[in-house]
C-alpha cells in the first residue's frame, strides 16, 4: 500500500471527530488489510489464518499434547470455532487428536509430523510475510510494537 492518510484510504468526506476515533478506525482498517494479506500468503499452503494460528500454538506445545481450552485461550480471534478448526486440520492430517486418557470427555490434540513439517516450511522471515510492516523502519517497528503492547495492557480480552 502506498503512503496515504487514513481519510484517503477509506474515502472519508468529513474529518474524524477526534484523533482517538481516528486511531480506532485506523486499527480496524489495518487489521482488515493484515488479515487479507495473511490469508493470501497462507493460501499457498492451503491454510487460513485461523488454521495457521492453531498450528503455531501447537508448535509451541510440541511434542506435548494440548486440549481445546488451551487453544481457545491462545487464539488471536476469540470467536473462533476451535473444535471445527481442529477437525479440519485433523482431516488434512496436520494434527492428531485422541480421547484424553485421564479425562475421557476431553480431546488431546498434537501437531502431527506432517503438520510440524508444514509449520516449519511457513517462514515468517519470508519477504511476503514481512511486507505487512515493511513501510516501517526498524526503530518505527519497535515503537509500533511498544504502542501495541501499551494498548493491549489497557484493553484486555
Amino acid at each position: 500500500m502506498s503512503s496515504q492518510n487514513l481519510e484517503t484510504q477509506i474515502k472519508l468526506s468529513l474529518p474524524f471527530v477526534n484523533e482517538y476515533y481516528k486511531g480506532v478506525v485506523g486499527v480496524i482498517v489495518l487489521e482488515s488489510i493484515f488479515s487479507l494479506n495473511l490469508d493470501q500468503y497462507l493460501s499457498q499452503f492451503r491454510l487460513t489464518y485461523q488454521q495457521f494460528n492453531i498450528l503455531r500454538i501447537l508448535k509451541g506445545q510440541y511434542p506435548n499434547d494440548t486440549q481445546l481450552n488451551l487453544l481457545k485461550d491462545r487464539m488471536l480471534h476469540k470467536q473462533s470455532d476451535v473444535s471445527r478448526l481442529v477437525d479440519r486440520l485433523a482431516g488434512m492430517e496436520l494434527v492428531d487428536k485422541k480421547i484424553n486418557e485421564l479425562n475421557k470427555r476431553k480431546l488431546s490434540i498434537k501437531l502431527s509430523a506432517k503438520g510440524l513439517e508444514l509449520i516449519n516450511r511457513i517462514d515468517v522471515n519470508d519477504p511476503a510475510f514481512q511486507s505487512l510492516t515493511s513501510a516501517l523502519s526498524p526503530i518505527e517497528i519497535e515503537q509500533f510494537n511498544d504502542l501495541v503492547g501499551k494498548m493491549l495492557g489497557v484493553n484486555q480480552i
